[in-house]
């Protein structure tokens, strides 16, 4: 059966939407993101705003204008404004929960072997700081279906499993975890959720409160497109409380919503500009720019295992995918040591342009091409030949 063909690009001029370099091949948009043109004009507009008037919209503009800006994101993403709070990053909102919990000798801190390292550390963090337990549940590679991921989650459950941090999106092995169906068997033994969900907004079409979380951190700034350090917490109604921002400023126990809203002088002109983000991205068309991302991502993979004549890692169909794919490296280059892939990851945009996140994970090499519609096929037929260069020589 002849390979399926690449998906034909919404736009091609949309590369020029952003400030991206044209002589770099770049594959890593999961990363950090890159914000369009004319979010960055109206963020710039923003930090003209505050320092032409900044009493004015600081102190006493800025709780109108921050609830402005998360109205429209609230209803993006179906969260109401007062049930979450802006953050720099979903690390950030990770840490502001681990921090609110009242944990003890005999409580257990759950994630999975696919863990953010960030949030790992902060789980381990927390946990020695209470002497309470960490453990990570083991979800080898390849993964045949995400009924898998759900046996295996909900199977390492216990009695005394405070917590449970699940990515939706996984950031080393890029899967897509059943973070609903994982949440209703925490629901149904008193544990309560934290879904990281770094990757999830813009990558997926998201409703946050329908996951069934207890807590939900998301980025807006990776698949979203809003500047960089644009993040939030999202907290079910009865845990609100008892969840504070990690710098505890003025407005201490008067809710979530107030004590997020000032955690004392920032530049907050970042999250004033996300809903133009959001804007830009809509004129393009949501469903358009997931169901693009989503079929290059699921054709990349295919045409990279095929190329390198390695196994994917997850259903070669994309049943497990959003907008990128970790697919590992061919011999020699699929047991290097940390050393190793950092030299290569350096080599790959230094000596051939091409930035893409290589990425060490149970002991194997892997690459995570990332997907946003400004890339096309070509970006990952040069990513596929260059490895293949590196790897014969």
């Amino acid at each position: 059966m002849n390979p399926a063909p690449p998906p034909t690009p919404l736009r091609q001029d949309l590369r020029s939407e952003w400030l991206l370099d044209e002589n770099v091949t770049f594959l890593n948009h999961g990363s950090f993101g890159a914000t369009p043109r004319r979010v960055l004009d109206e963020q710039d507009r923003w930090r003209k705003r505050i320092e032409a008037e900044p009493v004015e919209i600081l102190a006493r503009r800025r709780p109108e204008l921050l609830d402005e800006a998360k109205r429209s994101i609230g209803q993006w993403l179906g969260m109401p404004a007062d049930d979450f709070g802006f953050v720099i990053n979903a690390t950030e909102a990770v840490n502001a929960v681990l921090r609110s919990l009242e944990l003890g000798p005999g409580d257990e801190l759950l994630t999975t072997t696919h863990v953010y390292n960030a949030v790992r550390q902060a789980m381990r963090y927390a946990a020695a700081r209470a002497n309470a337990a960490y453990r990570e549940i083991d979800v080898p590679v390849p993964v045949g279906s995400a009924g898998e991921v759900e046996s295996a989650v909900v199977a390492a459950l216990r009695g005394h499993t405070r917590l449970l941090v699940i990515d939706h999106v996984t950031s080393p092995t890029a899967l897509l975890f059943p973070v609903e169906r994982i949440a209703a068997a925490c629901a149904g033994r008193g544990i309560e959720l934290l879904i990281d969900g770094a990757h999830a907004p813009g990558m997926l079409l998201l409703d946050v409160p329908a996951t069934g979380a207890t807590y939900y951190a998301g980025n807006l700034h990776k698949w979203a497109c809003a500047p960089k350090g644009t993040g939030f917490l999202w907290v079910r109604r009865d845990r609100q409380s008892r969840v504070h921002p990690l710098t505890i400023s003025h407005h201490l126990g008067e809710g979530l919503a107030r004590e997020f809203g000032w955690q004392g002088t920032r530049d907050f002109s970042h999250w004033l500009a996300a809903p133009k983000a959001i804007e830009f991205m809509a004129e393009i068309g949501w469903e358009r720019v997931r169901a693009y991302n989503h079929a290059l991502a699921v054709w990349a993979q295919a045409m990279l295992c095929r190329h390198w004549r390695v196994r994917p890692i997850s259903p070669i169909d994309g049943q497990m995918l959003g907008s990128m794919a970790t697919v590992p490296l061919p011999p020699p280059l699929d047991r290097l040591d940390e050393p190793a892939v950092a030299r290569l990851q350096q080599r790959l945009y230094s000596e051939f342009r091409v930035e893409v996140p290589v990425v060490r994970w149970a002991d194997r090499t892997f690459v995570r091409p990332c997907c946003q519609v400004y890339n096309a096929a070509a970006d990952y037929q040069r990513l596929a030949d260059v490895i293949s260069e590196v790897a014969s020589g």
